[in-house]
């Protein structure tokens, strides 16, 4: 039997453990039973049967929950999750996540032990299932792959199989308060790629192959599905934690959103959202996503434009919870982001430090909307909570710049 432990030898904390199949359904059928009290429903195809093992499993990832719609089409196979290392600093929440086989991962940082884990599932002729995107869709749309994620693919010479997700953004957006109800999330499992072609292909070929495949727009998913109508009378709360500048008069951090409206503090209302999404056809964009565009590109040509831009604000530093939770006080200090990177000075445990990442070891800083942004230091998450927390988008959008542009220049 797989991960089969000697008699009075206990597994290391982090080491990848086998898969509680039992325990593994009773979280599944929780969840999909919540999910139908809150009225979303999952629809699956399986074009493939049972995938055959070792092989990886790639998921898009617009969701907090896409391992639920994962496992809709996985669980009897028991896959082996990679998560954010995050929700392994709670005990119990972490107790769980390894009963299940799931194993941590510092994202978009060195990481050697999950990279470790991921080789010993494979290696021991079991499945591994990741989203390798590794953060939530911002605005609903596929980000990006870290070039180390294909390399490691590549390398691995096994299958390559995807399960393809729709809806599940919409259901629970990143920034939204709640899941909707009349909200569909498909999920598709199905081969992208042979182990011989694994081992034949460039790694270009596997790069293209691997986004063309898990690409998504849910908004041009949604005009797919014309029948589905999203029920909440909270529709467009939470959009001023993902948009932050107000196209009519340009304001910053001036959006306030109630209901399905959207209205800003200097100009008044704005526009309203429907239950599809859709923002009144008298306003300046026609969804979240196309304003989210827009945004980004005034922040892109500021950053060109701009020689010494800058992100600067006071922080709260939060470090690795206690077990009793996620997150727990470190201190305070400021953050700056700019082309040499993100420094933090301040306080941290009591003692007074000055932390800088460059932007390579940077990538993305991810981030909690409205809440917070992130960045992992080896195995130690450094959560930082900014004065306006609306910003915290901002410093992920500006990362995400600063990182291609700088790359750009030196190609």
């Amino acid at each position: 039997m797989a991960f089969r432990q000697q008699a009075g030898r206990k597994a290391p904390k982090n080491t990848v453990q086998p898969v509680n199949g039992f325990l593994m359904n009773v979280l599944y059928y929780g969840a999909r039973f919540y999910l139908f009290l809150c009225g979303v429903r999952i629809r699956t195809v399986n074009k493939v049967g049972r995938p055959e093992k070792p092989s990886i499993v790639l998921c898009n990832h617009g969701s907090f929950i896409d391992f639920i719609y994962a496992a809709a089409l996985l669980r009897r196979d028991k896959p082996h999750f990679i998560v954010a290392r995050l929700y392994f600093y709670h005990k119990l929440l972490g107790w769980l996540l390894r009963k299940v086989g799931a194993f941590p991962k510092s994202m978009f940082a060195m990481d050697l032990e999950s990279t470790k884990n991921s080789l010993t599932v494979l290696k021991k002729g079991e499945i591994l299932a990741m989203m390798p995107e590794a953060r939530l869709s911002t605005a609903g749309r596929f980000e990006d792959i870290q070039s180390g994620t294909y390399s490691f693919i590549k390398k691995s010479g096994v299958t390559v199989y995807t399960v393809k997700i729709g809806g599940d953004y919409l259901a629970d957006p990143k920034w939204g308060k709640g899941f909707r109800r009349g909200a569909v999330a498909d999920a598709e499992l199905d081969i992208l790629f042979t182990a011989e072609q694994v081992k034949e292909l460039s790694l270009e070929q596997l790069k293209q192959g691997i986004e063309q495949r898990l690409f998504f727009d849910e908004f041009q998913w949604l005009q797919q599905h014309p029948d589905i109508h999203y029920r909440s009378p909270r529709i467009a709360e939470g959009l001023e934690n993902i948009l932050t500048v107000c196209p009519a008069c340009g304001g910053k951090y001036t959006l306030t959103t109630d209901g399905n409206a959207v209205s800003c503090e200097h100009c008044g209302a704005l526009t309203t959202m429907d239950d599809r999404y859709c923002f009144a056809k008298d306003f300046r964009f026609e969804n979240p996503g196309r304003w989210y565009d827009w945004q980004l590109a005034l922040l892109k040509k500021e950053i060109a434009e701009t020689e010494n831009f800058t992100l600067r604000s006071k922080v709260e530093l939060r470090l690795p919870g206690d077990g009793s939770s996620l997150t727990r006080h470190g201190g305070h200090g400021i953050c700056t982001l700019n082309r040499e990177g993100l420094t933090y000075a301040g306080t941290k445990d009591g003692e007074t430090v000055e932390l800088h990442f460059s932007l390579g070891r940077i990538y993305r800083l991810l981030f909690g909307a409205g809440e917070n942004f992130e960045i992992y230091d080896g195995t130690q998450i450094l959560y930082f909570v900014p004065e306006e927390k609306r910003s915290a988008v901002d410093w992920y959008m500006a990362s995400m710049l600063l990182y291609d542009m700088t790359a750009e220049a030196e190609e």
